[in-house]
């Protein structure tokens, strides 16, 4: 056995529970910046009239459903 003095305790205590919280908040922010990578997939922006759009048919240049100019596949930033 571990023969540990009072401050010692203390100490170790505290530095496991600190390593839990931020292991627990490491793993929420991966699976959020997965879920919000996934659900912008498929969103596109019309440079013409700048409307946002989800499109699922994967062709290389869909056209816009307001404006019916094409539109490139370019991802959206997270801004």
């Amino acid at each position: 056995m571990f023969r540990l003095e009072l401050h010692q305790l203390l100490f170790v205590y505290t530095g496991l529970s600190l390593g839990v919280v931020l292991l627990a908040a490491w793993l929420h922010n991966l699976r959020r910046t997965r879920r919000e990578s996934h659900a912008l997939r498929n969103i596109l922006k019309c440079r013409l009239c700048a409307f946002e759009f989800r499109d699922e048919s994967h062709t290389e240049l869909p056209h816009c459903p307001r404006c019916r100019a094409l539109v490139s596949r370019e991802r959206l930033s997270h801004l």
